[in-house]
């Protein structure tokens, strides 16, 4: 049996057998490459994803280095709340800035609900100038972040260490913070079908900030709404992929979202991961992105590592424990596809 990558990513899915694990990287359009950093110089983050051309040009550079089985679209998780009606923008030094915060119900009432053809109809033409080049050899992986993760971004106004006014509205306000996940939900669900029209063969929800939150709180609070967009996305006929960062403790509640597929970090043990979800779903993960500073030599046996501590995994898609750092080596990067890609 010898499946491409499009065919090899969509089985490890599906918990399929396959020929070898399919592998990706989150954020591998980005940074680290010297070809990226060339294309970025004197261009605004927000103006290259929104220009399909560059968007597109971005999302295959990895993939023409380092030949991996699926292409993650070059875009942002910002890119919703921009069409909801809020300013992005993002700032060296600083990150994402989003204005105005979203604490009360005139800031809620004043979301705009898009249609995702016409407000991002960019990320669409990204995703079908990918397909023209990559053809269907391997899978193209749209994506969104996750309603608390894009919530959270809203009410902080950018990124956050304690998520302060997140959990006040959460805890405080537990009324309005659910109207402002409901809002999301209903325009990030047909965000992600419109991607896979558009082309993409599967998807990932980002929770980059869902481990800030308890277990109750998160299947008391979220899970509702998770199901709703899992159900959502997948009703486009793709598999989905849930990634929440610092979710070790989450585990058994993420599993009743209904994702094809959890990913989870470098803190989380395989064999713990693996013995807590069974059977009901596959997953992705979890190389420590750090370890690709260290010689190569121990990046291909901390690779390898990792595939043998998920070999009893059904299912299993090799990627890091979050995205890959901006000054990464690329002769490590290499080594660690050397080894999964043989």
């Amino acid at each position: 049996m010898e499946l491409n990558g499009k065919e090899r990513m969509l089985a490890a899915c599906r918990r399929e057998p396959v020929d070898r694990r399919p592998a990706w990287m989150m954020r591998q359009a980005g940074r680290y490459l010297p070809e990226y950093r060339a294309l970025r110089e004197g261009r605004e983050f927000l103006d290259m994803v929104r220009a399909p051309e560059v968007a597109a040009e971005i999302t295959c550079q990895p993939i023409r280095r380092f030949g991996m089985d699926a292409a993650v679209i070059f875009s942002d998780i910002l890119v919703p709340p921009a069409a909801m009606g809020l300013d992005v923008s993002f700032h060296s030094g600083r990150g994402p800035v989003i204005e105005p915060v979203v604490r009360n119900e005139g800031a809620v009432d004043r979301l705009i609900d898009f249609d995702p053809e016409s407000a991002c109809g960019f990320l669409g033409d990204t995703i079908g100038r990918v397909r023209e080049e990559i053809g269907d050899e391997r899978a193209i992986v749209g994506f969104c972040g996750a309603p608390f993760t894009t919530a959270s971004y809203m009410i902080e106004g950018g990124s956050s260490r304690d998520y302060l006014n997140t959990k006040a509205m959460l805890h405080g306000r537990p009324d309005l913070f659910a109207r402002l996940v409901g809002r999301l939900v209903d325009n990030l669900i047909p965000y992600l079908q419109m991607q896979v029209r558009a082309g993409a063969d599967c998807l990932q929800i980002f929770d980059s900030w869902g481990g800030a939150l308890s277990a109750s709180t998160y299947e008391s609070v979220l899970l509702p709404e998770m199901k709703r967009l899992v159900v959502g996305a997948q009703a486009s006929g793709a598999p989905v992929i849930l990634f929440v960062n610092g979710g070790t403790h989450l585990l058994d509640v993420l599993v009743e979202t209904g994702a094809d597929v959890l990913s989870i970090d470098w803190r989380t043990p395989p064999a713990d991961a693996i013995s807590r979800v069974g059977d009901r779903v596959a997953l992705q993960g979890n190389l420590d992105p750090c370890v690709l500073f260290a010689p190569p030599d121990v990046v291909t046996r901390e690779t390898r590592r990792v595939l043998e501590a998920f070999a009893g995994a059904p299912g299993h898609i090799f990627n890091l424990g979050s995205g890959i750092l901006p000054k990464t080596p690329i002769e490590s990067v290499e080594a660690m596809f050397r080894e999964v890609l043989g």
